[in-house]
């Protein structure tokens, strides 16, 4: 009898709650969800908590569903699925659920900004509503900060706090427009399910990572899975690069017959490419979207405001999920944190980053029109001599297209006088590099998945047999090696997060082929952990580049660790900001403190193997040394291409008709 009661009163609640939701179902789900109603009350099911809350959404491809925290009870793929969910902090009231309502999550991830970002436009799209009557959705503009992600997995302390700085920027920026960035910690495979349950998401959108960075391919196939297994619809957009990089319509895979080993493997002939597509004009970037086209807040909304707020410090980021300390480098404390002695370039955020873009490019078009990249100065200690974009660039602050059309924009209010420059070495030439580095990632990737950023396997990379020494490896990344100008250099990456690319050319020809014979996958990971700008593509690319291991081949051609910026700096004065210790030498020394004598050292406070170290190789001696290994690891190379050539020919079969062989050039 009591049992009977309960059924009894459960059906009079089942009714009186199903007159109230402003839903229109079919009949017989009306029963489906009146029996799950009698059922629970009486006992047959167990909800998930003691309120039970319904939200409405769409599942896959158009099938709807009801979002959940607990187990579920599904009908057919076309039928309406009822399910329960414990409430935390999101009750959809019934004047507030609609059976057309979508609940859109933007996934920020490397772009994050608001202006030109065409996913965080079609989730806005998606909850807008329409004229026909259709009610307004939702949209959580979501951030996971990811320890075990490529940003922060190898970062210093100001990296972390660079993207932290990022992400307030993003929060303040869409609280002006009536949102708020809801940031969450830890492996967004199994966070972002929960953030989808807890708020009934029924789309996903985000923007791609076409290089094929590895824990980025793994992250998003799991992510994708999920969303698979929830009925959340996950859309992804292309906005990294100035077009996209695969195979796509505009794509520039898709422009040279859809295969990504046929992609060109030389600037010049990657400009070539791209003057093909649309003539080589770059699509015109997106405006941001203002506070009219986010849905107004509902008061279920205010409660979720205390929580999923952004980081406060960088102390707060989780520590990498499978990792050991000597793992992951560089490792840091809360002292470390408050380091006066560290001073970003710059700060982090899409405000700093379109204020960095007016005053630097916008405000001077005579300086834009004639820019070029080899002739800037890498010795300022005032005023960087460049932009300094690439910080922001590289977590998608500001979108390489805005960046195109601010450049286009000032050429065009240049000077007539200007002598105008042009790619590879012009502002527009950067961008065009930046793409080909991305570009040349995601072929690699296509080819031998997980190889760019390693030697081995990789189809753009010589194997060449480097040394290791750890503790020579030691000296150049603290800025021991007894050369002021190399030393200086590493001082700056240590304080500021960021070199001029003509220091990064020094220091990483000196770890590698001109001095020190090291790995330069050991110098990529060293600048990946330390860079404000660090890339995924673009930091491998410049390490085999300036190691000759591959794009550039002329080993010949050696950066001296004196000579190189002598003549640049006379007096020295970059290497008196950056090794204070040697602040006091006269200008003819300062560069080669070994070669002064002792009262000078004595006057200027310098004693050598002590307040500063002696060279810790003879680069007049070494540097000869090492153009007699790459010619040697050239040739061996050489030889590795022409026996797979060869074994490929037997495979093949029968082998074509011979031609007259012609005399091969060595390569140097």
């Amino acid at each position: 009898n009591f049992q009977l009661l309960l059924t009894a009163l459960a059906f009079r609640q089942a009714s009186r709650l199903l007159n109230n939701i402003a839903i229109i179902v079919p009949t017989t789900s009306i029963i489906i969800i009146a029996a799950v109603l009698i059922s629970t009350a009486s006992g047959l099911l167990r909800p998930a908590s003691n309120h039970i809350a319904l939200g409405i959404g769409r599942r896959g491809s158009g099938s709807l569903y009801l979002p959940r925290f607990g187990d579920a009870l599904r009908g057919p793929s076309t039928a309406t699925a009822i399910t329960f969910y414990r409430k935390r902090q999101f009750t959809m009231s019934a004047s507030e659920s609609s059976n057309d309502a979508t609940v859109a999550m933007h996934w920020f991830r490397k772009g994050l900004r608001l202006h030109d970002n065409p996913a965080l436009i079609h989730a806005l799209s998606l909850v807008n509503g329409n004229n026909d009557g259709e009610k307004q959705g939702r949209i959580y503009p979501v951030y996971i900060v990811d320890p075990n992600c490529y940003q922060l997995l190898k970062c210093s302390v100001l990296r972390a706090r660079f993207l932290l700085e990022c992400i307030q920027d993003l929060d303040d920026s869409l609280k002006q427009r009536g949102s708020r960035l809801y940031v969450a910690t830890g492996n967004p495979a199994e966070v972002l399910p929960k953030l989808w349950e807890e708020w009934g998401v029924t789309h996903m959108v985000h923007e791609g990572d076409e290089t094929g960075e590895p824990y980025a391919v793994e992250r998003d196939g799991a992510v994708r899975k999920a969303a698979s297994d929830a009925g959340v619809e996950v859309m992804e957009f292309r906005s990294e690069t100035l077009r996209p990089l695969g195979n796509v319509p505009g794509g520039y895979v898709a422009n040279v017959g859809g295969f990504a080993n046929n992609l060109p493997g030389t600037m010049s002939s990657f400009q070539q490419l791209i003057s093909r597509i649309d003539r080589g004009n770059v699509p015109a970037p997106l405006d941001a979207p203002g506070k009219e086209d986010f849905p107004k807040r509902r008061n279920s909304d205010n409660d979720d405001d205390g929580e999923y707020l952004p980081l406060e410090h960088p102390w707060d980021i989780p520590w990498p999920r499978g990792y050991n300390r000597d793992e992951i480098g560089p490792v840091w404390d809360r002292k470390d944190c408050v380091d006066a002695s560290l001073s970003p370039i710059v700060r982090g955020g899409e405000t700093l980053a379109l204020q960095q873009l007016q005053k630097t490019i916008m405000a001077r078009p005579d300086w834009t029109a004639s820019f070029e990249k080899p002739k800037t100065s890498c010795t300022e200690v005032s005023s960087p001599s460049t932009t300094v974009l690439s910080p922001y660039l590289s977590l998608g602050c500001i979108s390489p297209r805005t960046a195109w059309h601010a450049v286009a924009d000032a050429n065009t209010r240049a000077s007539s006088r200007t002598n105008r420059s042009k790619p590879p070495v012009s502002l527009h030439g950067q961008l065009l590099w930046r793409d080909f580095n991305n570009l040349m990632a995601h072929s690699a990737n296509a080819q031998n998945p997980g190889s760019w950023g390693r030697m081995e396997g990789n189809p753009y990379c010589r194997d060449v047999p480097w040394s290791s020494d750890p503790e020579l490896l030691a000296v150049w990344k603290e800025g021991r090696t007894g050369y002021p100008w190399i030393d200086a250099c590493m001082a700056q990456l240590r304080t500021e997060g960021w070199i001029h690319h003509l220091g990064r050319h020094a220091v990483a020809c000196f770890l590698t082929r001109g001095d020190l014979w090291q790995s330069w996958e050991e110098g990529a990971d060293h600048f990946e952990g330390e860079l404000l700008d660090a890339d995924y593509a673009l930091n491998s690319f410049n390490w085999m580049w300036l190691s000759c291991s591959g794009f550039f081949y002329m080993y010949f051609r050696c950066y001296s660790p004196v000579a190189f910026q002598k003549k640049n700096d006379p007096n020295g004065n970059y290497i008196r900001k950056w090794v204070p210790e040697l602040a006091n030498l006269p200008a003819k020394n300062i560069y080669e403190p070994w070669k002064a004598n002792i009262s000078i050292l004595n006057t200027a406070g310098v004693k050598l193997g002590k307040t500063y170290p002696r060279p810790i190789v003879d680069h007049a001696i070494v540097s000869k040394e090492n153009m007699s290994k790459m010619s040697l690891a050239y040739d061996m190379h050489k030889d590795k291409q022409a026996a797979t050539k060869k074994n490929g020919k037997k495979a093949a079969g029968k082998a074509p008709p011979k031609k007259k062989a012609k005399k091969q050039m060595k390569l140097k």
